[in-house]
């Protein structure tokens, strides 16, 4: 590769003589079909980005689940009358109101007020309904909210609102320049007219930094000194709210139906299983995925599979990408993976101001991000893979 102004003579491999008599495909192109899958999974923004900084922003979902522990033994949620001031976490008591229904081991109780300061809550009654009074000891005891229920006539309930959490990205600008002088010009390269060459090979440049960057891109603002740059989906899925799983040893069957259990009981549709080559022919021998069955007297011998069979999920498309790293499988919802260009900056072939009459230059650049919506949600990875 020719890096700054380029002269004829710099590359022995392509100065006029001696007379070539095959001229090979001007470029060599990335052939495999497995390249740049992950940025085609980002579909593209309907409006292009309009600042340097953007933000995606999601709205929290409390779980309604709660952990009470009594104070001590024979104490509050130790015993099987008491209804005043029986301790809640400070981090839980805000998941609850009046009214909501507590299910407690099998026991059933029924929130009537709440000390918010103290942390406490008091209760209509214990053992409500049908339900057995219970002390429940002095270990801590996962409670969940199975329902809301209140006196006729009354609206003691408080309002409740999420939160909302704010994930920051940045726009990268990418560049790519073409030199080309006077000679070039009139004495060609073996391999057909220079200046398309050197465009085109610009470009592959261009494509394979792109489809780098939307696996490994970090997040970087921008200042005066330094670039700024785009969070890539690894990043993205690696965030703290994301759900992963470190797994530390090999990938197994078991370690993907455990990330696509987890991504499912958080609400999650995802809709394709993102990996490399290596992974790819591990995961081909998992005996849940959709498979071909080929006639004995078929020829062809060995087996590929294309789909994952996931248990209230349906069938998922694996998508491998070269770029992938050996370690990690993501597991994702494509229709929250969207990547724009910013306004009047796309991807474009610029004319620079020519140095001289016999050398000119060209640049391919345009600013770009990259954003993964839902994480925490439609989303998992596996990390620390051993493949």
């Amino acid at each position: 590769m020719d890096i700054g102004l380029h002269y004829t003579l710099d590359d022995a491999n392509s100065k006029l003589d001696p007379e070539v008599i095959a001229i090979a495909k001007r470029i060599t192109d990335q052939d495999a079909i497995e390249f740049g899958r992950v940025w085609e999974l980002f579909g593209q923004r309907s409006r292009p980005l309009t600042t340097d900084e953007f933000e995606i922003l999601k709205r929290q979902y409390t779980k309604p689940t709660i952990t009470v522990t009594a104070s001590g033994a024979a104490a509050d949620w130790d015993t099987a009358g008491d209804i005043t001031a029986l301790p809640v976490p400070a981090a839980d008591i805000a998941k609850i109101t009046v009214g909501d229904v507590l299910q407690v081991g099998d026991e059933i109780v029924v929130v009537k007020s709440l000390n918010r300061t103290a942390n406490t809550i008091d209760l209509y009654e214990r053992g409500a309904g049908e339900s057995t009074a219970v002390a429940h000891g002095v270990a801590a005891v996962t409670v969940r909210v199975v329902g809301n229920a209140n006196i006729e006539g009354t609206v003691a309930v408080e309002a409740l609102a999420e939160l909302t959490t704010i994930y920051t990205n940045y726009c990268q600008l990418v560049e790519e320049k073409i030199d080309l002088t006077k000679a070039d010009e009139d004495q060609m390269r073996k391999t057909g007219a220079t200046f398309d060459d050197l465009r085109d090979e610009a470009m592959l440049r261009v494509k394979k930094k792109l489809a780098r960057t939307a696996i490994d891109g970090v997040s970087r603002a921008p200042s005066k000194t330094i670039p700024g740059m785009t969070r890539g989906l690894l990043q993205w899925l690696g965030l703290t709210d994301g759900i992963k799983t470190a797994v530390g040893g090999a990938f197994t069957q078991t370690t993907l139906d455990n990330l696509l259990d987890t991504i499912r009981l958080e609400g999650g549709k995802p809709n394709a299983i993102v990996m490399n080559v290596a992974n790819k022919r591990v995961f081909n021998a998992f005996t849940s995925a959709t498979a071909i069955n080929q006639d004995v007297k078929d020829k062809t011998t060995g087996r590929i599979v294309e789909t994952y069979l996931a248990d209230g999920l349906g069938g998922i498309p694996i998508i491998v990408d070269i770029d992938m790293p050996n370690d990690q499988v993501a597991v994702v919802d494509t229709s929250k993976l969207t990547k724009g260009w910013k306004v009047n900056d796309e991807l474009k072939l610029v004319e620079e101001p020519p140095v001289n009459s016999r050398q000119k230059a060209e640049t391919i650049q345009g600013k770009f991000g990259l954003a993964v919506e839902n994480i925490g949600q439609s989303h998992g990875l596996l990390t620390g893979l051993t493949t």
